[in-house]
């Protein structure tokens, strides 16, 4: 009689830990998802620095019919984009008219849907790529956003967006370093940095990396929390079973 039942206590001690080892795992699953997920959402915001500095979508973008291309709505009260020294790619007039510039491209059916700035700095990327680059990048020609707009279909301040994604990119900031050539639609030189734009970029690039320590640090303090709180679910349930 007492064997059976110490064998039936076995067999309920043996069940108990099984089921703990089995939440255990569980939870463990849980954990190495979430720092998947973790993974993913920092390297989502590395992506979102890039574009914080453009403006919010204009009516165009979200598909309200395309205004004329030149000067902007008086009456709506919406002023010109404009744009700062570490950009002046989009702000100051061409540097020279014997800059040539690829063939135009076909206009844009009257009811084609914009795309968004990304989406057009990506067809640059495949389009120009003397000029536009993902990797190792050279500074834009001043005034280059002039010889965008002759080629494009679509709307100034479109062009001046996507342009934006682009010159407020991390590894943009450091390559516009005072003395280094510009590049024009075609990849030829077409002027140099000044001291006064190196500066400019450099302080906009020392910007954008403390606003994204700033995030890391939250974000790593909020997943240390998680891990304490999961550590102490553990200890609870391994000290719950230990007791059984």
């Amino acid at each position: 009689m007492l064997t059976e039942r110490a064998s039936a206590l076995f067999e309920a001690l043996e069940r108990q830990a099984s089921e703990g080892v089995e939440e255990i795992a569980g939870l463990r699953e849980r954990l190495t998802r979430l720092e998947a997920e973790n993974a993913s959402l920092r390297e989502a915001l590395s992506h979102l620095v890039t574009a914080e500095s453009a403006p919010p979508r204009s009516a165009h973008e979200r598909g309200y019919p395309l205004p004329r291309r030149g000067g902007y709505d008086e009456r709506h009260g919406e002023p010109p984009v404009e744009a700062d020294p570490a950009a002046a790619v989009v702000s100051e007039p061409a540097a020279s008219e014997s800059s040539a510039v690829p063939a135009v491209s076909a206009a844009a059916p009257a009811d084609a849907e914009p795309p968004s700035p990304q989406a057009l700095l990506d067809s640059w990327y495949r389009r120009y790529t003397r000029t536009f680059f993902k990797g190792h990048t050279r500074p834009l020609k001043v005034g280059i956003h002039e010889d965008l707009l002759a080629l494009e279909p679509w709307p100034e301040k479109l062009v001046r967006r996507a342009l934006a994604c682009y010159v407020h990119l991390p590894r943009y900031l450091k390559a516009v370093r005072a003395g280094a050539e510009r590049v024009d639609l075609e990849g030829q030189p077409a002027g140099v940095v000044d001291d006064e734009e190196a500066r400019h970029a450099r302080k906009k690039l020392e910007a954008l990396q403390a606003k994204q320590r700033a995030r890391d640090a939250g974000t790593s303090e909020r997943e240390s929390r998680k891990n304490v709180r999961l550590d102490r679910k553990l200890s609870d349930l391994l000290a719950k079973h230990g007791r059984h």
